[in-house]
């Protein structure tokens, strides 16, 4: 995309001279488009593209329209220079004076209140240092340029551009995903963000969230956040160093397989089962289901039952196996969950597949404790990626409440408009503190001390983030009112987010599943310790 300053400039008057049928220019923002032949295929119609020729139509334009995805789609063919003297510039130059005097000089993103975090403009934060600002820019930029662009040409197809996965791999981004430490043995440690820890990876699925598409985010971000921390964990040296530097550059991709038809959240339940052969290999046989990236992946984390005498295998009998895509007897197959293409989602069929003796993840029979162990962290991952999509719920909603007007009043004039935005940020603040208290736990504990203290903390912040979402999701619906059900409009963010909240309430364990086993930590400790 050519820059603003290398394009030829017009003032308003001269604009003004293109205000006819066949000649026919528009002002949106800074830019001066030539809509002349565009006009007859606008799915408006021509008459509202004559209205305003020859004038400044910003608003009306960022009224109905994807403002972002739109410029990015026609910005080549209809942009032919910018502008000097709109009242958009005036706008402009008046707000940077104002933001100069409420923001410190640092402040970082858009600006609108509640739009990003408060320690990104206005408010002080112990936890962030000049590290995790820099790592902020990088990956914003990285988004807004290599990501965004593209999320609408590839969100409803079957898997996400293998050179898009690449690009993020050899920015280190996709490494920076597993948690701490970086995996320095198995990828690029220059690419190491300083001091690296659990805020950088927070700062980085927040960024990528702010797609504002839960499929699209799971596509891009599952395989190392949740697969491959299994193997790092639990894994070989040889298990690690075959499977780690694949995954980490984004030539291939790992999914994480627990869910199974007749399980779902109960990881107690699983049936799928692998038996051990005399030359050591695995017989395996079952089901797995809604398996994230599925479809694509080229590797699989698979939970097994290896002891069927184990009546609850709570206390032993199941174990993780590192199996291949490409083994006789295991075949995938798409599951139709609605809006999911992009992620993956798919069924598993385990056939008599003969696996390896060496598949085996860490010791057997100890699965159980392996799967709690990754759900800190799987769990903390969802929770900040549905912090920042209700965050998208709010940023969208004020922006468009300054623009829509009803019943003769914009829509921020209205006190119930008001009253859910501000609802939509209290809960919303609160949500981001407590992600940010338990990155600390994870930063200053050892894996081992996490799983003891936090695992119930964990659970609970998961649950509280999707009921977040989910309250966001349908506030802001109501604010965009008919516009949020109409995809590529102005609600594009938001016409997803209803149907997509299931994929927060559902994966890393059901709500009331986590509800219940946080009130039960609760009773258990209660009785040990507390003075009752």
């Amino acid at each position: 995309m050519v820059q603003l300053e290398e394009l030829p400039a017009f003032t308003m008057a001269q604009v003004a001279e293109h205000c006819s049928k066949g000649d026919t220019w528009i002002v949106v923002r800074d830019f001066v488009l030539d809509v002349s032949s565009f006009s007859r295929f606008h799915p408006g119609g021509n008459s509202v593209i004559q209205e305003h020729a020859g004038k400044d139509a910003t608003d009306p334009f960022c009224l109905y329209h994807d403002e972002a995805s739109i410029l990015r789609k026609y910005f080549d063919k209809l942009v032919v220079g910018r502008v000097l003297d709109s009242a958009h510039a005036d706008k402009t130059s008046r707000r940077e004076s104002l933001a100069g005097m409420l923001l410190p000089k640092e402040a970082f993103g858009d600006l609108v209140p509640f739009g990003d975090p408060c320690w990104y403009s206005r408010l002080n934060s112990p936890y962030y240092k000049e590290t995790h600002r820099r790592f902020r820019e990088r990956v914003r930029l990285f988004v807004d340029n290599e990501v965004a662009p593209t999320v609408a040409d590839w969100v409803h197809k079957d898997r996400p551009p293998q050179a898009l996965l690449e690009k993020m791999g050899a920015q280190g981004l996709l490494a920076c995903m597993v948690g701490q430490p970086f995996p320095a043995e198995y990828f690029d440690p220059s690419l190491c963000p300083k001091d690296f820890d659990p805020f950088h990876e927070l700062i980085l699925f927040d960024e990528i969230a702010r797609l504002g598409n839960a499929m699209a985010i799971s596509a891009l971000t599952n395989g190392p956040s949740i697969g491959l921390t299994a193997v790092l964990k639990f894994g070989t040296e040889a298990q690690k160093r075959l499977v780690a530097p694949g995954v980490l550059s984004g030539r291939e991709i790992i999914a994480l397989a627990i869910s199974e038809p007749n399980a779902g959240s109960d990881v107690a339940g699983l049936a799928c089962s692998a038996v051990r052969q005399s030359d050591g290999g695995w017989i395996v046989n079952g089901n797995k289901k809604w398996i994230t990236g599925g479809t694509f992946a080229d590797w699989f984390v698979v939970a097994v039952v290896t002891d069927q005498r184990v009546a609850d295998v709570r206390k032993g009998g199941m174990s993780f196996l590192l199996i291949r895509s490409d083994l006789p007897g295991f075949s995938v197959r798409k599951v139709n969950v609605r809006g999911s293409a992009a992620s993956g989602t798919a069924y598993l069929d385990f056939d008599n597949c003969v696996v390896p003796g060496d598949a085996l993840l860490g010791q057997e029979g100890a699965g159980f404790m392996q799967t709690m162990h990754n759900f800190n962290h799987e769990r903390f991952y969802l929770a900040v990626s549905a912090a920042r999509l209700s965050r998208v719920c709010l940023e969208e909603s004020i922006k468009y409440a300054l623009k829509r007007k009803t019943f003769g009043k914009f829509l921020h004039q209205h006190q119930a408009i008001r009253m859910k935005i501000s609802h939509m940020a209290r809960l919303i603040e609160q949500l981001q503190a407590w992600i940010e208290l338990v990155a600390y736990q994870m930063k200053t504990m050892t894996h081992e001390e996490a799983q003891q203290k936090i695992g119930d903390v964990t659970a609970l912040l998961k649950v509280q983030s999707s009921k977040v979402y989910e309250l966001c999701a349908r506030e802001t619906t109501q604010i965009f009112g008919g516009n949020a059900l109409y995809v590529g409009g102005p609600g594009n963010k938001i016409e997803v987010a209803v149907q997509q909240v299931k994929a927060y309430q559902i994966p890393g364990g059901a709500e009331d599943i986590l509800d219940d086993f946080a009130a039960r930590v609760a009773f258990k400790m209660a009785s040990a310790v507390a003075k009752l």
